[in-house]
């Protein structure tokens, strides 16, 4: 992996607005060919969103993990990872701006994303009861912690992708949502899976062309670790995110974009194992400090805000924003202060 802390101020800015430009290119096109797929599988928009553009949109993230464990840095890549997660949450709230005069979780028609958020919620509290309690080795040296999180998340996938897991609770109301009907694309089933695949390595190649030059000109600024720094690496790793979520709402596709966001964050605590495996010391949990742990919590709480509007259901809004999307921005502007000021 190139490092960009070298180059000119102006030339980081260039290479950051080319990496931004493909991932928001390639995240328009991923989310209408993810909807096409969602169509034509019957698989729906939740799980499609949980397991094509979740992973997907994580392609940076496993890029930069993988450097950053490599180079020495275990604890950098729990901490920008977990950070990250947090940071991911707020775009549900962002993308409920292009919604215009409802709330985005209002539009979610059915208890499947409920059930991806609590997911999200169980691993994020297991990744930071590792980092509390310090974790513990395993046979091939592991942590226990990172194990019981990837063990978890294939048992939960597994029973979400099964309709059982949807049957116990109805919505007292319908959401009201106004579909666009978009024109089928005529492509074959594996054009269709190629096109796809062509936008993930797009949205891998722009995605770690931001990251890296976000992170030089945090280090040219001076800001890599106060809030300029922090948000714009947080923007930064969460960019595929925010440009498919974007997308799938213009779509009205709302569980679409809330999909790829909660499998998105579902994917990156599972990296946690993979950081572990690729790292020669002790477990990983039991290297990083406590902003681990805060970042973790946030964003649980931040998730729990997201599954209050899904349950509650009341469409009220304020700034072309639901309630629930003014509070996760609140909250995450209030823990980012805290973390900094720490």
């Amino acid at each position: 992996m190139p490092d960009f802390t070298h180059l000119p101020l102006p030339v980081l800015a260039a290479v950051f607005a080319v990496g931004a430009m493909l991932v928001w290119y390639a995240g328009r096109k991923l989310a209408r060919y993810a909807d096409e797929i969602a169509q034509r599988t019957g698989i729906g928009q939740a799980t499609i969103g949980v397991l094509l553009l979740g992973a997907i949109t994580s392609l940076p993230e496993i890029s930069t993990t993988t450097v950053a464990t490599l180079s020495g840095n275990p604890d950098m890549a729990i901490n920008n990872m977990l950070g990250g997660i947090a940071f991911q949450v707020v775009v549900i709230a962002l993308a409920d701006l292009f919604v215009g005069k409802q709330a985005l979780t209002n539009m979610v028609p059915g208890p499947r994303t409920i059930l991806n958020a609590l997911v999200s919620i169980v691993l994020l509290s297991l990744a930071a009861i590792g980092v509390m309690l310090g974790d513990w080795s395993l046979p091939g040296g592991v942590g226990f912690f990172p194990v019981l999180i990837a063990v978890t998340y294939i048992v939960c996938i597994r029973q979400l992708s099964r309709e059982v897991a949807v049957e116990g609770w109805v919505p007292a109301k319908e959401a009201d949502v106004e579909r666009s009907e978009l024109e089928r694309l005529s492509t074959s089933n594996p054009r269709l899976m190629m096109l796809t695949a062509a936008m993930g390595l797009l949205i891998l190649i722009g995605g770690t062309l931001v990251t890296l030059s976000a992170e030089g000109i945090a280090d040219q600024t001076g800001t890599g670790t106060g809030l300029v720094g922090l948000t714009l690496l947080a923007f930064a790793t969460s960019l595929p995110e925010l440009s498919t979520a974007i997308a799938a709402v213009k779509l009205r596709r709302a569980e679409l974009a809330i999909g790829d966001i909660l499998g998105g964050n579902m994917f990156d605590v599972v990296l946690i194992l993979l950081i572990d495996i690729l790292d020669q010391g002790e477990p990983v949990l039991r290297q990083v400090d406590d902003s681990s742990m805060t970042a973790a919590l946030l964003g649980v709480l931040l998730t729990t805000l997201v599954l209050i509007g899904l349950i509650e259901r009341r469409d009220k809004y304020a700034l072309r924003m639901g309630y629930d999307s003014i509070a996760i921005l609140i909250v995450y502007s209030a823990g980012i202060a805290a973390i900094v000021a720490n």
